[in-house]
């Protein structure tokens, strides 16, 4: 079977020799050698560059070690999702954006439990291409995405709500409660890469005034949006964030928020699915759910 093979595979670009690889597989080297030979054939371009310090991977190979991770992965997935079927148990899959995935979902979660506590749920955190093509895949039932692409043959969109995006400081901070766009330049800025909406909207702003996020003051980019509130709390810098991210912080009085009276950088959140028809009886009663309580679900 090629998944086997891909696994194989796998082992000998991580040892980066074969009879290291097929010492782990517990088979002989000249068996684990011909296995991948044969592999290359089939695939009619080589992987490995052998020599007697090891093997390393071609470009060919490097492609397919990118394939070969996400295709074990989801074969796996596609197990344990059999075996809670087996187990009488439903498994509804949600993906969100990073940010999302990071402070809404899982209140979102917890509630939806409550109300369909029979069904396990599984919750990841991507970005909105690889969600709308798990979505269409049929490997996540339900999408939370910042983004409609054009594919309304295949995918449902429904919108949820609105992102409220605010900029944030430390609460002992000089800067003015309200400022306008031109004064973000002469402020220290703490970037969120993880947010990929709001920085390509900001991106958008500043070029209505001629500039671009090179002409701002970004002291860094962080990835987490703990890492964001944590280094505006010290006084790092100034960022912007999800408004519903940040109601501790806000509660106990270790940032305060400033307007920029002429900037939004709001956006809709979507539901996206796969068609009615195409979804098992659990996922659409969840989605009927979902779609009647609509941006109350989140927290």
């Amino acid at each position: 079977m090629q998944l086997d093979v891909m696994k194989y595979f796998l082992m000998v670009a991580e040892e980066r020799s074969i009879s290291k690889a097929a010492g782990r597989a517990h088979i002989s080297q000249s068996a684990l050698s011909q296995m991948i030979q044969k592999f290359e054939e089939d695939l009619g371009q080589p992987l490995l560059v052998r020599s007697n310090r090891g093997v390393l991977l071609t470009e060919a190979g490097e492609v397919v070690r990118n394939y070969a991770n996400s295709i074990i992965n989801k074969y796996d997935q596609m197990q344990q999702s059999l075996s809670k079927i087996a187990g009488g148990q439903n498994q509804i899959m949600i993906s969100g954006t990073h940010s999302m995935a990071a402070y809404s979902l899982p209140c979102m979660l917890y509630k939806v439990k409550k109300r369909f506590p029979s069904s396990r749920y599984g919750l990841e955190a991507k970005n909105t291409e690889e969600i709308i093509r798990d979505v269409r895949e049929g490997l996540t039932d339900f999408g939370f995405v910042d983004t409609v692409h054009e594919d309304s043959e295949r995918l449902d969109y429904h919108r949820m709500g609105r992102e409220k995006i605010v900029l944030i400081a430390p609460a002992g901070s000089q800067v003015e409660e309200k400022i306008r766009l031109q004064d973000l330049f002469d402020i220290e800025l703490i970037l969120c890469t993880m947010n990929k909406c709001t920085c390509d909207r900001l991106e958008q702003e500043l070029g209505t005034i001629g500039k671009g996020m090179k002409h701002l003051n970004i002291i860094f980019n962080a990835d987490t949006l703990s890492a964001v509130k944590s280094s505006v709390i010290n006084g790092f810098g100034m960022a912007f964030v999800p408004y519903e991210s940040i109601k501790h912080e806000l509660y106990d009085k270790s940032i305060r928020l400033v307007q920029v009276t002429d900037l939004s950088l709001d956006y809709d959140i979507h539901m996206v699915t796969r068609k009615l028809k195409d979804m098992a009886l659990s996922a659409r009663q969840l989605r009927e759910y979902l779609l009647e309580v609509g941006a109350s679900i989140f927290c």
